[in-house]
């Protein structure tokens, strides 16, 4: 059986470059890092972090690598990049060796790469939004090993289809990486990559498709091929997994996709099709995973989880067969009573909300095919049940305006919001509002524009003082979101835990954002967005 070695995730936000800006040049890059962090004696750590440092008395960075797999870190959580392609690999004849954080097991890797030197190391780029974090994982790993070195995932397909493939291949010299596969379900690429590499038939390399390679003296760029996603393929295999990250949460998916078409979102551009296992099938996985030693919880990242309604009121029912809690996104507007009921009594511990706005006027733009009562409609019956949630805002959309913000504290306020994260709009080439900027006047990209009723600027000054002005809903992360709640409970924190640190974080960074982040002293209430 041929060994290769999967690099999952790792640590993403450079804290230490944070702290490495002087205080008096907070102004400057306050967006990156309110409400996101917490800044304790003079240092930014993440929210994970301070309870770290509260309960242990050293932070993630602070410990050694056996600890930090103990330690809260998002990213200890075990990918499903990872044991997705662990299960593919291994049942077609790979032993796959899975670092799920490169950050907390170095050491492993260490021992993996001495113990099969010629193993072909895969990195998942899923997370990633820069080529600075894929080079830095690159680097370490060519530090240890010569063996060739492949990158695949969500950010390289991304990259290829913006800056195209000559710009991919300038980076993959500059961190000496041999080869790219740059499809969007790119499993089937990669296994065929992987049986040329490891039976040493390097002429079969460019029979693969969707591959950038170079050895360094010759570069060659493979045929365009698309793939549909991995559904059926992937087998009731978990319980025979090797998964040592795994504490008692697991994370899989049931489908592959997505029906809609938000204006913001490429997701249903890249993805190109929407197939959904059948509840059946998704009953023989629950069967495997179930089995599995220590598994308590289940995250079902689907996108649209409850969509279609009669097969998530089948799987819903089929969970109240099993004893396991369960997290999951949550398209709000189509659950009624009955659903929330039942998804209280088969163990549903938390749901993530992509509300994105409350106001009709941003969720026509956005073309949600929602509307502000049908999120407050839901939202009320998850209060009811006592369900908790995060609810994500996206702020600056076209249209936005200081009324539509108030329109979302308002609907924060009143129901109120268990938990709510905020992010600016960011803008992307590959959506529906990209064909729509004259219309908007939108100009610029990325985190980075303007339209004809806002700018990031602005949209990142009402994030801030939506924090300060919401009072009755506590802020989380929106980078972690919902897996902030599912990985403290995870690792053992009651509910009232989770939330009692959240208000303590949420209250360290009210009490920066007024001391630190301003030219000028303001008061508080100067800062508040008025009703």
């Amino acid at each position: 059986m041929n060994e290769v070695i999967l690099i999952a995730q790792s640590n993403i936000v450079d804290y230490e470059g944070y702290n490495s800006l002087a205080i008096n040049h907070l102004d400057l890059f306050k967006s990156s890092v309110y409400p996101r962090m917490v800044r304790l004696d003079g240092k930014f750590i993440s929210h994970l972090d301070y309870i770290n440092l509260q309960d242990s008395g050293k932070t993630y960075s602070q410990s050694g690598y056996s600890k930090r797999r103990d330690m809260l870190n998002i990213w200890n959580m075990p990918s499903m990049s990872g044991i997705h392609l662990q299960n593919y690999l291994t049942i077609n004849n790979f032993k796959p060796l899975v670092i799920n954080n490169m950050d907390s097991e170095m050491d492993w890797l260490l021992e993996s790469v001495k113990l099969y030197p010629t193993a072909p190391i895969v990195i998942s780029t899923t997370f990633y939004l820069q080529w600075k974090e894929v080079g830095r994982i690159a680097s370490e790993v060519r530090k240890l090993t010569q063996a060739p070195i492949v990158i695949g995932g969500a950010f390289i397909n991304s990259f290829v289809n913006e800056k195209g493939k000559e710009r991919t291949l300038e980076y993959m010299k500059k961190y000496k990486i041999e080869h790219a596969i740059h499809s969007f379900n790119s499993e089937p690429d990669l296994l065929s990559l992987l049986n040329a590499l490891c039976s040493n038939q390097k002429d079969k390399l460019k029979n693969v498709s969707n591959l950038i390679s170079t050895d360094f003296s010759e570069d060659f760029i493979t045929e365009e091929k698309w793939n549909n996603p991995l559904i059926e393929e992937i087998k009731p295999i978990w319980h025979d997994l090797s998964i040592p990250s795994l504490k008692s949460t697991l994370q899989i998916r049931t489908a592959s996709g997505c029906p809609f078409s938000c204006a913001f979102c490429s997701y249903p551009t890249t993805a190109k099709v929407w197939e959904t296992s059948d509840a059946n099938d998704v009953r023989e996985h629950l069967d495997s995973i179930t089995r599995i030693k220590g598994l308590k919880n289940i995250i079902f990242i689907d996108d649209t989880f409850n969509v279609p309604v009669e097969r998530f009121r089948q799987l819903v029912e089929i969970f109240k067969d099993y004893d396991f809690g369960w997290y999951s996104f949550l398209r709000v507007q189509f659950i009624d009573e009955e659903i929330v009921r039942s998804m209280k009594d088969s163990g549903c511990l938390g749901v993530y909300l992509g509300i994105e706005s409350s106001s009709d006027t941003i969720l026509k733009n956005m073309n949600k095919q929602a509307r502000r009562s049908d999120f407050y409609r839901g939202v009320t019956l998850l209060n009811k049940y006592d369900i908790d949630y995060v609810a994500a805002f996206v702020l600056g959309f076209p249209g936005e305006t200081e009324q539509t913000i108030k329109e979302n504290i308002s609907f924060i306020e009143e129901l109120p919001i268990k938990y709510y994260a905020l992010k600016e709009f960011y803008y992307m080439e590959n959506t529906k509002v990209h064909t729509q900027r004259e219309l908007y006047g939108l100009t610029g990209m990325g985190a980075k524009w303007s339209h004809n009723t806002m700018s990031y600027a602005q949209a990142t000054d009402y994030k801030l003082r939506m924090f300060l002005t919401i009072k009755n809903s506590v802020h989380i992360d929106p980078d972690s979101s919902l897996w902030h709640l599912a990985h403290l409970h995870d690792l053992g924190y009651s509910r009232k835990e989770i939330l009692d640190y959240q208000l303590e974080i949420n209250e360290l960074i009210r009490k920066d954002l007024i001391t630190y982040t301003t030219s000028k002293p303001f008061t508080e209430e100067e800062m508040l967005i008025p009703g």
